[in-house]
C-alpha cells in the first residue's frame, strides 16, 4: 500500500487555492500533479546536465586558446553547410 501524503501546512493550502482561482487548473490535485511532473521533468534535466558536465571533465583539457577552438568550430560548420 503506497505511502499516504503528508497534510499540507495552512500556506501550503492557500498558495494552492490561489492557484486553482487563476483558472489554470480546475481543482487542486490536478496542479498539484502538474507541480510533480514538472519537478520530474527538471530533476531529469539536471541529471543530463549533470552527465554532460562529468562527460566534459573526464574528456580532459584541451591545450588551445579559446580563439583557436571557437575557429575549429566555425571550419567544421562551414564545411557542414558545404
Amino acid at each position: 500500500m503506497a505511502d499516504k501524503p503528508p497534510a499540507l501546512a495552512e500556506p501550503a493550502r492557500e498558495w494552492i487555492a490561489d492557484r486553482v482561482a487563476t483558472g489554470a487548473w480546475p481543482d487542486a490535485e490536478t496542479y498539484l500533479n502538474d507541480l510533480v511532473a514538472r519537478d520530474r521533468e527538471a530533476a531529469e534535466r539536471r541529471a543530463a546536465l549533470d552527465a554532460a558536465i562529468d562527460e566534459g571533465f573526464a574528456s580532459g583539457f584541451v591545450e588551445q586558446s579559446i580563439e583557436s577552438v571557437f575557429e575549429e568550430i566555425r571550419h567544421r560548420h562551414r564545411d557542414a553547410k558545404a
